[in-house]
């Protein structure tokens, strides 16, 4: 009876070191799959954050080259002949024509069947058009 007790007890061993190293694995596994996880995450809020800087610093040299050019186009005005008032006031014209052609075309945007499901949808009544 002893010597099935001992064998009994070398077979347990290895069977109960098989499960810890089963789960220490799987702990590990889990480990490794969070770091990358968390490696991904980091990677892809220092994209965001350069997309966004980025994207600032485009929109910003974009008002500034606007800024030039309609500075150009006064100049232009003045040399002509024409008097500060008047350029500003082509200026003045020229900006609210781009603005009145920008909201319109927001609004055709907006319009469109999408928008209009989505807007039913929020407001819980049938569907309803501007």
């Amino acid at each position: 009876m002893g010597q099935q007790g001992a064998e009994a007890a070398n077979q347990a061993s290895p069977l109960g070191q098989s499960v810890s190293e089963i789960l220490s694995s799987v702990r590990a596994l889990v480990a490794d799959e969070a770091d990358l996880l968390a490696a991904e995450a980091k990677v892809a809020v220092h994209t965001l954050v350069a997309g966004v800087v980025v994207a600032v610093a485009g929109a910003v040299f974009g008002v500034l080259g606007m800024a030039a050019l309609l500075a150009m186009i006064a100049m232009q005005i003045i040399e002509s002949g024409y008097s500060w008032p008047a350029a500003l006031g082509c200026i003045f014209l020229i900006c609210s024509l781009i603005s009145a052609t920008l909201v319109f075309t927001l609004r055709g945007l907006i319009s469109q069947e999408l928008f209009a499901g989505v807007r039913g949808e929020l407001r819980g009544g049938a569907r309803s058009r501007w």
